[in-house]
This record gives C-alpha cells, structure tokens and sequence, in this order.
C-alpha cells in the first residue's frame, strides 16, 4: 500500500489537458523573461477584451489593459500583483440561476516569468458533432468521454457531442461491460479508435490510518487527464473501514487521490496526491503532512482580511473568497450591478492579508458594503511558485497539485474557498 505523503504527482503540460506551457517555441536555451503575462479562457479557447491590471508592490499601475484576440495579456514587471476583472453579458430572460456576478481575481506576489491562468470550463462556443468509431469488439451502450463533451451509442460508430475541443485530445471509451480504454488522438469529425484494446475494471481500496480523535475522513481516486476529471471514484468514508472502488483499468493517464480530513471543534484539511495511474490500494495518513487550521474569528474588512491559527506545521500561501454586496452594510439601496466576487491568492505571511487597491474604486470593498467569504491556508510541494499559476484555472483546489508534490488546503466551517 502506498502512503499518501510518498504519492508523486504528474500534471502533463500540452494545450490538450487545459494545463499551461511555460514558453512559446521550441528546444534550446531560452532567455529569462522579464515580464508576467495572463492567459483567460472560456473551455479551451482564449477570451478577448478582458481587463487586466498589472500593480506593484505600492499597487501603483504598470499597466491597465485588455487580453488580445488569443486571449493574452502582459507587462513588463519583476513583482507586485495582477487582477483580472472578468464581466458577463445579461441575459434575457435571465436564466434559472440568476445572472451571472462579475469576478475579480488578483494574484498577490507574482514574478516575472509567471504565465497566469484563470480559466472558466464553460465555452461561449456552438457545440458541434464528432463521430469516434471504438472496436467492433465493445458490448452494448458504449460511452465514450473527452475533455470537451461525450456521448453513447453503439459499436463501432459512436457519435458524441463536443464543444470548444483542443487541437489534440484523450478519449475514454466505456462498454456495458464496464471495459475500456484511453486514448490520445487529433481533433477531427472523424476519429479512429477501433484499434484500442478494452481491459476489464480493477479493484481497489481506500483506507485510513492515524486519525486523531473527533476525526473524519473522506477519500476520493479520480482519473484524470490534464486538470480534467475522466472517471471518480466517488467520495468514500474511511477512517472508520477500508472501502472497495471499483476503478477502469486505463494507462497513459494520472490519478488524482483526494482526502478531506475533518476534526470536530478544528476544521478540514483537504489532501490531494497526483500520481501516475495505477488502479492500486490507497492509504491516507490522517495525521501526515498537515498544516495549521484557521479559526471560525476570521475577519472581513474593505482592506483586507484577518484571522487566527492553530496547531503545527506551516503554509505557503492564503487563499480567500470575498462575496460583496454593494451598498448594503449601511443599508443603503445596493446598486444594479449589486454583486460581486473578488478571490485573492497571496503568500502566506502572518495571520492578515491586504488586498491590493484598484484603480477602478467599482471592485474596491467599501464600509458601507456587505462583506462575507471564505478563507484557507495552502501548502504544496514547491511552495507558493508550484501552485500560483493556475489556481485560478480549476474548479477545485486539489486540482491543482503541483507535479512532482501534493497540495493541502486548510479552511474552517462548511465552505472551502474558490468560485
């Protein structure tokens, strides 16, 4: 059995997974860059006319622009911060969910080099039709998933409906039987699987060890590819008996193992460990590798936020939702565009953070808002440098495991920080 501190992590960097590539070109020595660049996407495609804001450490501005046509923005910096201001168009009728708020998200300490990402699974695209064709060798309804959209039919010609695909993409083919198979292949209305070799599904388990007292634990194995979930377990609970998953026996793939380790009177800490994909037993050390948890005494201010910590061990970085509504926390009448959300990621020092102060006073809280949120410390191998570049392209914080290390997420009460 593997312990869960000792899982590597293995996060494949090509524009087919939704993950970021360092540098434009080829091979070779390339200079050191001496500016931070953006990247926003909607699916896998880049978003046009979104403003960016480039600060430094004073929050004087070294640039306020927009992202071009391939959805990039940058400027010449060696620290500070950068917020993108992301707005939505209304909707008529306005959907089921409501309109959709604006969202602010700023990165706190950056470095020159960085290529930041915020990225919003959600394409604005048409969806459109391909037709992957799986061995004639597949039983019954056969599903067949991708990044991009998925469908079922029957063998050989299966057709699935995709949106806003990538260039190359994974296909995870699925027959009634419950075998399957992973495979890479080129974006086309045509896609040619019917050589792949489906295997029979895997069984494995999750288990716990060292809980503390008052303690639950929860874990979870994903499949994945890039930072998109093909296959999950499911959240299963096992501080108190190991649990049997049923897993697809898959390779060229990673795994994905999440724990959430919650103590009474304390809080949870989330745990998650990439690893290639093996389909073999996990053992979480509940007690492992854990960092200080944050009180229910956080505190929620125009200027930034507060709060108090206790237990052992350290964190790199803080991470804090703010929900904002306008207007309302003297009780004056909130404005038509009443809401907003602002999420900060920012190096871990001491129990506060600042919030860097925009040039446009609309997405600076104020006193007389009504301010709320959520927030949590972070660890991850590599520190704050591992992690700081795409935190805002996943749903999900355990996403965004570092290659090579694990990530933990510290935060008190019922909701984690993120969107």
């Amino acid at each position: 059995m593997r312990n869960l501190g000792a899982l590597s992590l293995l996060l494949a960097a090509s524009a087919c997974t939704g993950s970021i590539d360092g540098d434009d070109g080829g091979g070779g020595t390339q200079p050191p860059r001496n500016d931070v660049r953006v990247r926003v996407q909607d699916g896998f495609s880049g978003v046009a006319s979104v403003r960016v804001i480039f600060q430094d450490a004073a929050d004087t501005v070294i640039a306020d622009t927009v992202t071009d046509a391939q959805g990039l923005a940058s400027a010449e910096m060696s620290a500070g911060s950068v917020t993108v201001i992301r707005t939505f168009p209304l909707i008529t009728p306005p959907p089921p969910e409501g309109q959709r708020a604006p969202e602010v998200y700023t990165y706190v300490g950056v470095k020159n080099g960085d290529l930041l990402q915020v990225g919003d699974p959600t394409s604005t695209k048409s969806p459109g039709a391909i037709v992957v064709k799986v061995p004639d060798t597949a039983e019954g309804t056969v599903k067949v998933t991708t990044p991009c959209g998925a469908g079922q039919g029957t063998a050989p010609n299966i057709a699935i409906t995709v949106n806003d695909c990538p260039t190359m993409m994974g296909f995870l083919v699925t027959d009634a039987q419950q075998s399957s198979f992973f495979q890479e292949a080129p974006y086309a209305e045509n896609v040619d699987l019917s050589t792949g070799t489906l295997s029979g599904n895997l069984a494995a388990t999750l288990s716990a060890t060292n809980v503390p007292p008052n303690t639950t634990v929860n874990a979870e194995e994903r499949v994945v590819t890039g930072l998109f979930t093909l296959f999950s377990s499911g959240e299963k609970r096992v501080d108190q008996a190991p649990q049997t998953v049923t897993l697809p026996n898959l390779t060229g793939v990673d795994q994905l193992i999440v724990a959430r380790i919650s103590t009474q009177n304390m809080g949870t800490q989330i745990v998650s460990a990439r690893d290639t994909y093996s389909g073999s037993p996990a053992l979480i050390d509940a007690s492992a590798d854990l960092i200080p948890y944050i009180t229910g005494n956080v505190q929620y201010a125009p200027t930034g936020v507060s709060w108090t910590e206790m237990g052992s061990g350290t964190a790199d970085a803080v991470y804090v939702t703010l929900s904002v509504t306008r207007g309302a926390g003297m009780g004056g009448v909130p404005l038509v565009d009443a809401e907003y959300t602002r999420l900060v990621i920012a190096p871990h020092a001491g129990t506060s953070l600042r919030m860097p102060v925009l040039p446009d006073a609309l997405y600076n809280p104020t006193s007389a808002d009504q301010i709320g949120g959520a927030t949590g410390l972070v660890r991850a191998t590599g520190g704050y440098d591992a992690i700081r570049a795409k935190v805002f392209a996943v749903d999900r914080l355990a996403d965004a495991a570092p290659a090579g290390g694990k990530l933990v997420l510290s935060y008190a009460g019922g909701t984690a920080p993120g969107r």
